[in-house]
């Protein structure tokens, strides 16, 4: 059974058998997650199933279709699912690859400047990740009052996403700072709860957490400034769901077709979540 703070069992087993890998793998993020505090703290009503849109975010297979643009600089098909445990799974979506849906290879030129640069500021051998890392650290850096020189490149730039069963996932990146969680309202209705997370300034007090937003069903994610351009992404993502939500209603089928890789998070989950349910 899952510990439970409004209702302590006492027969619960201890979480840190729940949480499976993430302490040690969280231990060893440059800027852990416990120095760091809450910037943004927001609520969204989704039009779907709290399981149904919490899939969305669990696979990086959905990119081509919803993300169209990002496909110049996100290795959509070369995401890295991983599936440690029972509770918990990753996957590291690449951020500075092009995909491998590309017609073409872009030079890294032009990667570099659909990365947001002049590809004039790309000095001579640095390739077009290493640059915009470089950047990255750099003006977040400056921006966040915190020295970013020991972060890798993959937790400066890349989408890196846990899951913990049954409900909750930890970006433990820099750029991509995010905890979410997917909450039932009813049948046809979710929240999608979402922490910004920021390293707390080096010597400074920690910050005080974000007041609770709360976004309504027709709400737009960028209503929210400091989303920034993620905003568009989620709203995009937020677009499907009320078609798939009408398709899964009309289908005659009586389940999903998984994909064996792309998609083995999802299957994972719901492996999971029956044999939760059946005690």
């Amino acid at each position: 059974m899952i510990y439970d703070l409004t209702r302590p069992d006492r027969d619960a087993a201890p979480l840190e058998d729940h949480v499976e890998v993430l302490p040690e793998h969280f231990a060893a993020c440059a800027w852990p997650l416990e120095d760091r505090y809450v910037a943004l703290h927001m609520h969204k009503v989704l039009p779907g199933n709290w399981k149904m849109c919490m899939e969305g975010f669990l696979e990086a297979f959905h990119v081509l279709a919803t993300h169209p643009e990002g496909l110049r600089t996100a290795g959509d098909a070369n995401a890295q699912y991983d599936l440690f445990g029972r509770n918990v799974n990753r996957f590291v979506h690449t951020i500075g690859y092009p995909s491998p849906h590309l017609p073409k290879t872009l030079s890294e030129r032009d990667l570099f400047a659909a990365l947001g640069h002049d590809p004039k500021d790309l000095p001579k051998g640095v390739g077009a990740r290493q640059r915009h890392a470089d950047l990255l650290r750099e003006r977040l850096g400056a921006e966040f009052g915190v020295d970013l020189s020991g972060v890798s490149n993959s937790q400066m730039l890349d989408s890196i996403e846990y899951f913990l069963f049954p409900n909750a996932c930890f970006f433990p990146g820099i750029n991509i700072p995010l905890v979410y969680r997917f909450r039932p309202l009813d049948v046809d209705h979710c929240i999608h709860e979402i922490m910004l997370l920021r390293p707390v300034p080096a010597n400074a007090p920690r910050p005080a957490p974000a007041k609770v937003m709360e976004l309504g069903i027709e709400d737009s994610y960028e209503s929210v400034a400091e989303f920034g351009g993620l905003a568009y992404v989620l709203d995009q993502d937020t677009h499907n769901f009320k078609r798939q939500r009408a398709g899964m209603k009309a289908s005659l089928k009586p389940g999903q077709t998984l994909g064996n890789y792309q998609e083995a998070r999802i299957r994972h989950f719901h492996k999971r979540l029956d044999e939760y349910l059946a005690g």
